[in-house]
């Protein structure tokens, strides 16, 4: 399965189970990065990293390896950077 649809599996496995609480859908890929926008009712205070660290859950399950790199938060929801480990960089599209 090629990398892209690893991500994109990963996040559908992720809104299974978490939507309408978190919603999570990929807004740009490029070289080993990835940025997903997170929305939905969940609590914006308290626990809403649990939500980021779940989605690199997921993706561990397809075999793909990476780390949050960055957040922010916008009125309504937040934008992701997540980094893809080195072996990771076999197949992109």
């Amino acid at each position: 399965m090629l990398l892209k649809k690893k991500i994109l599996k990963a996040i559908e496995n992720f809104n299974e189970i978490r939507v309408p609480e978190a919603k999570a859908e990929l807004i740009e890929f490029k070289d080993k990065k990835f940025l997903v926008k997170f929305s939905g009712y969940m609590c914006y205070t308290c626990g809403v990293y649990d939500y980021f660290e779940d989605l690199v859950i997921e993706l561990e399950n397809l075999g793909v390896k990476s780390k949050i790199e960055e957040y922010k938060r916008f009125n309504d929801y937040f934008l992701v950077e997540y980094q893809m480990s080195q072996k990771e960089n076999l197949s992109l599209k």
